[in-house]
């Protein structure tokens, strides 16, 4: 993949961030530093002096350095030989960086667009911290039955800039001569999806970390193979740097080339529904979610208003340590001793009587709804091509046919046949506190029953 059309070497992109030179080479790791050069497709930039790099501390850009992109994903599915798996079980890679790779895709379309200087740095900015207020855990606890919208990184994300950064916001505002007020329902507008910049974040967003994501995958499987992966290594091949073939028309971002954002759409698509929605990827994440967190809140040994403020790393040693678990086990598929495995089910009866089964066996086990994931979008709605004299068109109305192909793949794993899940270890090593909090868990999983 190329970035065709894109600025001159060397050429600013916006709030520091810079495109360097075709044959610069990005780094092999993707931990943060000035000037250090990360991958952008088949190109690298870097992060100079600048705003970003002067929000840094006072808006603790650099936290997300310390929050996984992917969280607590495994790189192998249940059921595949998992024996001989080698750490890390995890993906690695961290969303400071997609952040930064949003901020410069950001650059990219929106000087292609006519953006003005100010306007550039600004959706820079927005895109550079549209994480920050990712809770420490992050999508692991989406999905939790929890009042309230602290899981929700984007709500009312204006409100929050003042409230965790305060000072440190005021602060910059006045070196560059904004409006602190002003420039945060900007930020907000972008993050919201408002406007022209608010449709480029989506593009930016979305690509951003799709192209993450794919070096991590491409990693993952080269170590441990697996079916899942390599489709979404094939649907990558096909052309979809849909950043390239960018235009404005009436205040409305346009896809220029048809096959491209096709392509795009597929790849998000089938990314959602092997990766992000696998239940067999997920152990450790329902471990979490249906056994731990719930457990960790009812017993008060957590401070939800704590999340967005804290790391990946507080979390673990959090969670190690109220479950009696060894350091850095929290993270490894086999932390019960034993890999586990899974069985699905089309009822709750039905799976909890397998279950019932099990624990007479004296097996730990996890159920769980794909039902209750998040629900993919296709978003085939969401973007446009360009349709009869100069008007803008929904892919969905543009590409009919195509775009009910990606919404079926898009819903492919919550709309299964087998909804119920039953993960299980034959003999566990279990600490007391896990098993309490398992507990805890059976009882509601029974009342589903």
């Amino acid at each position: 993949m190329s970035l065709k059309n894109s600025p001159k070497p060397g050429r600013r992109l916006g709030g520091g961030l810079v495109l360097l030179p075709s044959d610069a080479q990005p780094s092999a790791t993707e931990s943060f530093s000035t000037y250090k050069p990360y991958s952008l497709a088949d190109r690298a930039f870097m992060l100079e002096p600048g705003l970003v790099a002067d929000a840094m501390k006072p808006l603790n850009l650099l936290r997300m350095d310390d929050i996984h992109q992917l969280q607590i994903l495994t790189v192998a599915e249940i059921g595949y030989p998992l024996r001989n798996l080698e750490l890390p079980h995890r993906f690695p890679h961290k969303r400071l960086v997609h952040n930064l790779r949003a901020g410069a895709l950001h650059g990219l379309m929106a000087s292609k667009c006519g953006l003005g200087e100010q306007e550039i740095d600004i959706g820079v900015l927005a895109e550079c911290m549209h994480d920050n207020f990712t809770c420490a855990g992050g999508d692991a606890w989406k999905g939790l039955d929890h009042p309230g919208t602290i899981f929700d990184e984007d709500h009312k994300f204006a409100e929050k800039i003042f409230r965790y950064y305060g000072f440190g916001w005021l602060s910059l505002c006045w070196k560059y001569g904004f409006d602190p007020e002003k420039i945060a329902q900007e930020m907000q507008d972008v993050i919201d999806g408002h406007g022209l910049r608010g449709q480029i974040h989506e593009i930016a967003d979305t690509a951003s970390y799709i192209l993450g994501d794919l070096a991590a995958i491409k990693k993952a499987h080269a170590r441990v193979g697996g079916q899942k992966l390599q489709e979404i290594i094939r649907a990558s091949e096909e052309e979809w740097d849909v950043w390239n073939y960018i235009s404005c028309q009436n205040g409305r971002v346009v896809i220029t080339n048809k096959l491209v954002l096709g392509n795009f759409l597929m790849l998000r698509a089938i990314l959602w529904a092997n990766l992000y929605q696998n239940p067999a990827i997920k152990f450790l994440e329902l471990l979490s979610r249906e056994v731990i967190f719930p457990h960790l809140l009812k017993h008060k040994k957590i401070n939800l208003a704590e999340l967005p403020k804290k790391s990946d790393t507080w979390l673990q040693r959090l969670v190690e340590w109220e479950m009696g678990l060894p350091n850095g086990s929290w993270t490894k598929l086999d932390l019960l001793g034993e890999f586990p495995k899974r069985r699905t089910f089309s009822t709750w009866g039905e799976a909890m009587d397998f279950e019932d089964h099990l624990c007479a066996s004296e097996a730990f086990t996890l159920v769980f709804s794909v039902g209750d994931f998040q629900s993919t979008k296709s978003k085939t709605d969401k973007y446009f091509v360009n349709g009869l004299e100069g008007s803008a068109v929904a892919f969905k109305e543009a590409c009919p046919t195509d775009s009910k192909l990606i919404e079926e793949i898009a819903q492919r794993s919550t709309s299964s046949a087998e909804r119920i899940n039953v993960c299980w270890v034959d003999r566990p090593i279990i600490t007391y506190d896990l098993n309490k909090a398992w507990e805890e868990a059976r009882a509601r999983w029974q009342e589903r029953k």
